[in-house]
């Protein structure tokens, strides 16, 4: 009797444990008993208010059930300046976070992030290595010099504009089809490695040089720069 009554108590428990688990394809993880450290006031306050996690001391909180199955993050206007402890939701996929005094950004801790959406945001430092099949990064108003592509095979979109870009490596990025470089400080841009690319718009910057394929020049590429700007064919 004292058996059948621990079994019966086991599969209790497994029932009503967090039962949260990724899709296929993903490994399982169950965060929802997880506790993080969420320094900025403004956002653990957001995240509670949404119901995304409950507080369980100090400036720990713990995901909910909701916010276990999370895949888009939507805090924009919410005077956030850090979003430290966002790996509390390491399932998601989408953040948009503009139009937040927010200065470093750390993201490595989302691997399966595929867009940030990050307009009028004032970065000075970006982290994201780790996110390897980012697709779509919008970006403006950044105090970035410099940003690195290397880490995002699958980038299809990016659009950084009103920012302080010198350069811009375009080799890592095969399927790239969209370039914003609007009001950056970038000089010339080589566009080979991007056979899809099907649109750069780099108006108001000091662009002087552009280098295409044949194939890319021939074809319906639509580019939007100033008449003075050299493109080169090799």
């Amino acid at each position: 009797m004292k058996r059948s009554l621990l079994v019966a108590m086991l599969g209790l428990l497994l029932l009503t444990g967090c039962g949260t688990s990724r899709p296929v394809g993903r490994e399982a993880v169950c965060d929802c008993q997880r506790e993080v450290r969420v320094p900025d006031k403004a956002f653990r306050t957001w995240l509670v208010d949404k119901g995304y996690a409950i507080k369980t001391h100090g400036k720990w909180l713990r995901a909910t059930n909701e916010g276990c199955a999370l895949t888009a993050l939507e805090c924009y206007s919410q005077d956030i300046h850090s979003l430290e402890g966002i790996e509390l939701f390491p399932q998601l996929e989408q953040i948009t976070c503009s139009d937040n005094p927010i200065e470093k950004l750390d993201l490595n801790t989302l691997p399966h992030l595929e867009r940030l959406y990050g307009l009028n945001l004032p970065l000075r430092r970006l982290a994201m290595d780790s996110c390897r099949h980012m697709k779509h990064i919008e970006l403006s108003h950044t105090h970035l010099n410099n940003f690195s592509l290397a880490a995002f095979p699958e980038l299809e979109f990016f659009f950084c504009i009103f920012s302080p870009l010198t350069t811009l490596d375009l080799s890592p990025c095969p399927t790239l089809k969209s370039l914003y470089i609007r009001a950056t400080q970038i000089r010339e841009v080589d566009l080979r490695p991007c056979s899809n690319l099907m649109e750069l718009h780099a108006l108001d910057t000091p662009l002087k040089h552009i280098i295409v394929t044949q194939k890319q020049y021939g074809s319906n590429l639509k580019v939007s720069v100033a008449d003075t700007v050299r493109i080169e064919v090799r």
